[in-house]
C-alpha cells in the first residue's frame, strides 16, 4: 500500500513539472540567438515587420493600381513643360524738360516712355513645351504685366477700351490697349509635322520674327530698344509659321499671317512672311558667325469705308550679321527697311504717293565674365517720308501714337547709347544705361522738337532690374 501511495506521488510532481515547464511556452516565447537564425528566416522577419509599418501608416481610402494609374497618366502630360518668367523694373531721367508720364518723353522711345520716374515695367510669365522631334505637340504661353505690356499689340480693335483707365493723364484710343496693363503676347500650339526632318508649325499669336531685338529688355545687349525696333518692325503677328531645318546650319521659315500687330485682321487679306537663318563655319576671325535675313509682305493697311486697304502693300525687310572677332567680343551689325504704298503727309502740306524708312544699327558687346559685361549701340535712322508717323511730335503736342490728333512730322535722328550688365548670383541683372538722342533733320520743318521748350538733343540716364526666375 505504502509502495503504491509512493508511486503515485512521484507520478503527480512529474505532471506538476511538466505543467510549469509547459507555462513557459505558454506565456513566454521562447529565447532564440539571433546568430542562430538563417539568413532566409531574418529577411522573412524583416518582411513582416515592415509590412506591418505599412499597414499602420496607410490612410484611409488609399489609392487603387487602377487609380494610381490614371494620376500617372495624368502628370505625364506635364512631363517637358518648363515655367520661367521674369520682373524688370527702371528709372529714367531725362535732360529734356518734360512732365512725368508716358506721353511725355521723347517720341522715338517705344517701351522706356515714363520720364523721371519710377516704373514697373515689364513682369512676364511664360509657360512652354519643346518639340523636338517628329511627332511631338507643345504650345507656349506668354503673360506680360505693367507699362510695356500696354505697347505690346497696340493695333485693335481690343476687347472693351471704353472701360480701360488712362494712365499717365492720356484718356484709352479706340482700338489701343489703353489702360490695361496685362496682356497675353504670345498664346500658340506647336507641332513637330513627322515630313523629312521635321517642320515645325506654330499657329496662334507670337513674337514677330524680324529684326534683332526683342520685347525682353533683359534678352537684349542694352536695356533701350533701338529706332529700329520700335520703328522699323512690328512686335507680334498672329497666323502660322512654319520651320524647316534644311541643314544643320541653314533653317528657312515662311508665315502667313494678320495684319502685324493687331488681335484681329484689320483688312480681309493676309502677310506673308519669311525668315532665312545661316549659321556660317568658322574662318578667319570670323568666329560663331550668324547672317540672318527676315522679311514680310501684304497690305497692311485698314479696310475703311472709303478703301478697302487690300490694294496697297507695306513691305519690310530686315538683316542682321553677328560674330566675334576675339575672345569675349561679339560684333552685330542691324539693317531695315520699310516702305508702304499708302500716302503720307508731308509739313508742306503735300502728299506722297507712297514712303519709306531705313536704319542702320551697330552693336559692340564685350562680356569680360559670366557676371560683368558691356555693350554700346550706335544708330542712324531715315525716316523724312513720315512713313513711320508720330516719330517727332511737335512742343507742347497732346496727341498718341495713333496719331489721332495733332500733326506728324517726318525727320531723321542718330542715338548713341552704352550699358552696362552686371549679374548677381546668376538670376539678377543690373542694367545702368547712358543714352543720347539727337535729331539729325526734320525737313521743311524745325528740328527743335523735343520737350517743354523744343530740343534737339536729349540725354538720359536709366538703371534697370531685371530678376529671372
Amino acid at each position: 500500500m505504502f509502495q503504491r501511495k509512493e508511486g503515485s506521488m512521484r507520478f503527480g510532481s512529474l505532471l506538476i513539472a511538466c505543467m510549469l515547464a509547459c507555462t513557459v511556452f505558454l506565456f513566454k516565447p521562447p529565447q532564440v540567438n539571433a546568430d542562430q537564425l538563417t539568413d532566409t528566416e531574418v529577411g522573412q522577419f524583416r518582411a513582416l515587420l515592415e509590412e506591418q509599418k505599412l499597414a499602420k501608416e496607410a490612410p484611409a481610402g488609399a489609392l487603387s493600381d487602377e487609380e494610381a494609374g490614371a494620376v500617372r497618366g495624368f502628370l505625364d502630360q506635364f512631363k517637358g513643360i518648363t515655367f520661367g518668367g521674369f520682373v524688370e523694373n527702371f528709372y529714367q531721367y531725362e535732360s529734356v524738360d518734360t512732365p512725368a508720364g508716358d506721353n511725355n518723353a521723347i517720341s522715338p522711345k517705344v517701351f522706356d516712355r515714363q520720364t523721371q520716374s519710377f516704373t514697373v515695367n515689364n513682369i512676364e510669365l511664360w509657360l512652354y513645351k519643346e518639340v523636338p522631334n517628329p511627332g511631338d505637340i507643345g504650345f507656349k504661353i506668354t503673360l506680360n504685366w505693367g507699362d510695356q505690356a500696354r505697347r505690346l499689340t497696340f493695333v485693335g480693335p481690343v476687347y472693351d477700351d471704353a472701360h480701360n483707365q488712362p494712365i499717365g493723364g492720356v484718356a484709352p484710343i479706340a482700338g489701343q490697349t489703353g489702360g490695361r496693363q496685362a496682356t497675353f503676347s504670345e498664346a500658340y500650339v506647336l507641332w513637330n509635322i513627322p515630313i523629312g526632318k521635321g517642320i515645325t508649325a506654330k499657329f496662334g499669336k507670337f513674337a514677330t520674327w524680324v529684326g534683332y531685338e526683342v520685347w525682353e529688355s533683359g534678352w537684349n545687349p542694352n536695356f533701350s530698344r533701338s529706332y529700329l525696333y520700335g520703328w522699323g518692325i512690328p512686335f507680334t503677328n498672329t497666323g502660322l509659321g512654319l520651320n524647316y531645318p534644311v541643314t544643320d546650319r541653314f533653317t528657312v521659315d515662311y508665315y502667313l499671317t494678320n495684319t502685324s500687330d493687331t488681335f484681329v485682321n484689320n483688312n480681309q487679306s493676309y502677310t506673308h512672311g519669311t525668315q532665312l537663318n545661316y549659321a556660317v563655319p568658322d574662318f578667319l576671325i570670323f568666329k560663331d558667325m550668324n547672317l540672318h535675313f527676315d522679311g514680310l509682305w501684304g497690305p497692311e493697311n485698314p479696310r475703311t469705308s472709303t478703301s478697302n486697304g487690300e490694294s496697297k502693300w507695306t513691305s519690310r525687310y530686315d538683316a542682321s550679321i553677328a560674330f566675334s572677332p576675339m575672345e569675349k567680343w561679339t560684333l552685330v551689325t542691324n539693317g531695315n527697311y520699310s516702305h508702304n504704298a499708302s500716302g503720307y503727309l508731308q509739313p508742306s502740306g503735300r502728299t506722297l504717293s507712297s514712303g519709306q524708312t531705313w536704319g542702320v544699327a551697330q552693336y559692340i558687346i564685350y562680356q569680360h565674365s559670366e557676371r560683368i559685361g558691356a555693350a554700346v549701340r550706335g544708330e542712324y535712322f531715315w525716316n523724312e517720308d513720315n512713313m513711320a508717323a508720330m516719330i517727332f511730335r511737335p512742343p507742347g503736342f497732346e496727341g498718341s501714337l495713333d496719331g489721332a490728333t495733332g500733326s506728324a512730322i517726318p525727320g531723321s535722328l542718330a542715338e548713341i547709347t552704352a550699358t552696362l550688365n552686371v549679374r548677381v548670383k546668376e538670376k539678377l541683372l543690373l542694367r545702368p544705361e547712358f543714352r543720347y538722342d539727337i535729331i539729325v533733320d526734320t525737313p521743311n520743318a524745325t528740328s527743335q522738337q523735343w520737350g517743354k521748350y523744343g530740343e534737339k538733343e536729349n540725354t538720359t540716364f536709366s538703371f534697370s532690374t531685371v530678376y529671372e526666375f
